[in-house]
């Protein structure tokens, strides 16, 4: 079951120009940070950027995604799945969760996310 907004995330060129651009003329608290990826706090929601070159932006998926959270995240794909929903891609697991990506009728990028632990 969809529980709520779990965050928004952008795609940026250049990470370190951005998050400068989002903390310091924003003004929004920084509360993550690695080589591709941050994250803001604003008012207990979160905003996500991640760094992506230009040559590895898919052509058929927006700028901006969407992400809803999912628990237990297996479960929701296959509960997803056998309504129709095709994902791109397969569930990847990182240090701050777990994200799968796919889309609405209109090509918007929508994902999935599990916190860890």
């Amino acid at each position: 079951m969809i529980n709520k907004i779990s965050f928004i995330s952008y795609s940026v060129s250049d990470l370190q120009q951005s998050i400068i651009f989002y903390r310091d003329m924003l003004g929004l608290k920084l509360i993550l940070s690695n080589n591709n990826w941050a994250e803001f706090n604003i008012d207990g929601q979160r905003l996500a950027i991640n760094e992506k070159k230009n040559d590895s932006i898919l052509n058929n998926q927006s700028m901006a995604t969407t992400y809803f959270e999912a628990i237990p995240m297996e479960q929701m794909v296959e509960a997803f799945k056998t309504k129709g929903i095709i994902f791109n891609g397969e569930i990847e697991v990182f240090s701050y969760g777990k994200l799968i990506l796919f889309s609405d009728p209109d090509n918007n990028s929508l994902g999935l996310y599990e916190p860890p632990g």
